[in-house]
């Protein structure tokens, strides 16, 4: 997981690019690297380059700056707490090793995980451990549940050999970082929480990267040695039903998502480089462009 929405906590994401046709880095793996080390290194992440590819320059300027766009929300928040609690299964622990509810006497007046008997509770739990309110921790067990349950879901996890790998590689001469959350020795996967119903999910991975995603994590994986991939992105709902489907994304996407890629890569080298990122036409008015289907009155929707 290189970040959901991908630009929340990372304020020193793509604080460095080298420029194209530097010394080359050796393509690193690094197992067991803390999350906020992976965060703090200079190389660009997938959620960056979208970021990118979304506002242009504007955004890249905010980002190259160290501000960020999105600090986090409650879903974001369940979403890291799924991929701990999934990512801790797949080494083997359970979800009571886990997922842990503070006890009503540590708890302050109102109700809510703050205070010092709270504080000096939560600093007794061991490493790995995330601590809840009692809805999310009922949540977090049914969307575990729901994944289990489901064949290719269960098989992902237990084929996962390694968690939380961070990956530095030179991706067409940049300096790029990946950190998918599970590996098996043939391929990786990625684990998604989700609110949408399954016929709104195209939009999912459209708003957040998701082919875009694949495509740069295979590049990669390549960059260690191994042989390409499709990569399945494993979907959790986070209200109920809390359903849970693998998907493999259209290769055809796949594709255009890394030519868009490579586009903004040069992008991102070239206004660093040249110290401009506005556009020609910044100070214009120009006309909105509206995508062809959007324009359409109606849409037919294919229900999984």
């Amino acid at each position: 997981m290189d970040g959901f929405g991908g630009i929340g906590s990372r304020p020193k994401d793509g604080a460095y690019f080298p420029p194209r046709g530097s010394e080359r880095m050796d393509t690193q793996k690094i197992v067991g690297m803390p999350a906020a080390d992976y965060f703090a290194r200079p190389e660009v992440s997938r959620s960056y380059l979208c970021a990118v590819l979304k506002g242009g320059g504007d955004t890249q300027k905010w980002l190259d700056d160290r501000h960020v766009l999105f600090a986090g929300n409650n879903a974001t928040t369940l979403g890291s707490n799924f991929d701990t609690l999934v990512m801790g299964v797949c080494e083997g622990r359970s979800y009571s090793d886990i997922v842990q509810v503070p006890p009503p006497a540590v708890l302050a007046s109102n109700g809510s995980r703050r205070g010092k008997p709270y504080e000096e509770w939560k600093a007794r739990l061991p490493a790995n451990v995330i601590d809840v309110n009692a809805e999310d921790a009922w949540k977090l067990g049914q969307m575990l549940s729901h994944l289990l349950d489901n064949p290719a879901a269960k098989r992902l996890v237990e084929e996962t050999t390694e968690t939380q790998v961070s990956v530095f590689f030179q991706c067409n001469g940049h300096a790029c970082k990946v950190r998918p959350d599970g590996c098996t020795p043939g391929y990786w996967w990625d684990l998604k929480s989700t609110s949408a119903t399954w016929d709104r999910l195209y939009r999912s991975v459209f708003d957040y990267g998701y082919a875009e995603q694949e495509w740069l994590y295979v590049q990669a994986a390549m960059a260690l040695g191994m042989d390409e991939f499709r990569m399945p992105f494993c979907f959790v709902q986070t209200m109920p039903p809390f359903a849970c489907h693998v998907f493999y994304l259209p290769q055809e996407l796949v594709k255009e998502a890394g030519l868009r890629m490579l586009r903004v890569l040069e992008e991102v080298r070239l206004r660093r480089e040249t110290g401009v990122y506005q556009p020609a036409d910044a100070g214009e008015i120009t006309e909105l462009h509206i995508p062809k289907w959007a324009l359409k009155q109606e849409e037919e929707f294919i229900v999984i």
